[in-house]
Order: structure tokens, then C-alpha cells, then sequence
């Protein structure tokens, strides 16, 4: 137990960090990604038009993005579409009424550069373009250990500055884990 608890730590001493990439919006612009992440904790998804599983993620990434942005949190959504059917993607993007902006990977290059094989796939960034987790697939519940993370990272950004403290934050931390009252 003490080794793998060794392990997780040396591994959060040396995190890897977001390569840097450029992408194209849905409106055709360059877009930078490590600049898209401003100094914001952040989700990153990555997910095409034929998978359920990324949909149903998707829902719940909305909803967190909207919940939580104010707090300087945000998510960056990156479809992996290829040429065939990359001109759905904006309809249906559209159609969805997501709060976050997706941008387009049709060749998958950033997709691989960050080692992910599987859609959905899910990094969770903090400021500093650090990624603390990684996560392949969907299943139900994910969502709840999810929005944890993000409360967690928020938690501890804004205990670190009083001018993010609000009631607001303190309530959602309570209600997403009880065990902080």
C-alpha cells in the first residue's frame, strides 16, 4: 500500500503537461490550444459524432462548464471526426446548445500526440497546463467523480484566494461531497 501510495505522489511531482497544438474552430480559425486554457482549471474531450458514450458525456460537460466557470473553470471539446463527416459536426454541435466551444482534429494528430486511443477521452487540466487525470470510455457515474475533481481543483484554487470565496462554491462543494461539512 505504501509503495503505491509512493508512486501516485512521485507521479503528481512530475505530471505531464499539455503539449502544445494548434486546431481549427468549427469557424475555420487557428486556435491555440494552451492559450484557449487561459490559466483555467480545465476538461478536455475528445470525442466524434458516431459515439454515444461521448454524447452523454457531452451533457454533463455542459452542464459542469455552465455550473462552474465562473470560478475559472472551463471545457474545450475536440471532435476527431475525419473528412467524411466532419461536415455534420457543426449541425449537430449547433443542435446541442453546448456551453463550451469545439474545435476540430479531422486527422486525429493531437488525438494520438497526447497518447489517447478510445473516445470518449477525457483529460482534466489545471492551470498551469498540467494534466492531473486521464480518462478513457464512459460510463454512468463517471459524471459524479468527475464533478468531484472539478470541485476539488476549485476547492483548492479558491481557498488559496479569498476574492473566488462565495457561498455559492461552498455550498456546491458540499452537496457534490458531504464529507467536507
Amino acid at each position: 500500500m505504501f509503495k503505491f501510495l509512493v508512486i501516485i505522489l512521485a507521479f503528481n511531482l512530475y505530471a505531464d503537461t499539455l503539449p502544445n497544438g494548434f486546431l481549427k474552430s468549427m469557424d475555420k480559425k487557428k486556435v491555440d490550444l494552451l492559450q484557449a486554457i487561459n490559466g483555467d482549471f480545465s476538461v478536455i474531450n475528445f470525442w466524434f459524432l458516431a459515439c454515444e458514450p461521448c454524447k452523454k458525456e457531452m451533457i454533463y460537460l455542459s452542464d459542469y462548464n455552465t455550473k462552474y466557470s465562473k470560478y475559472g473553470f472551463k471545457v474545450l471539446s475536440i471532435n476527431t471526426d475525419n473528412a467524411r463527416t466532419l461536415n455534420k459536426v457543426k449541425p449537430f454541435v449547433n443542435s446541442q446548445n453546448y456551453s463550451f466551444p469545439v474545435l476540430l482534429d479531422p486527422k486525429s494528430l493531437y488525438f494520438r500526440k497526447i497518447g489517447a486511443k478510445v473516445c470518449p477521452y477525457l483529460l482534466v487540466v489545471n492551470d498551469k497546463g498540467e494534466i492531473l487525470s486521464r480518462r478513457s470510455g464512459y460510463n454512468p457515474g463517471d459524471e459524479i467523480k468527475l464533478e468531484q475533481e472539478i470541485v476539488s481543483m476549485l476547492y483548492s484554487r479558491i481557498s488559496s484566494d479569498t476574492t473566488l470565496v462565495d457561498s455559492s462554491i461552498i455550498n456546491i462543494l458540499n452537496t457534490v461531497n458531504p464529507q467536507n461539512k
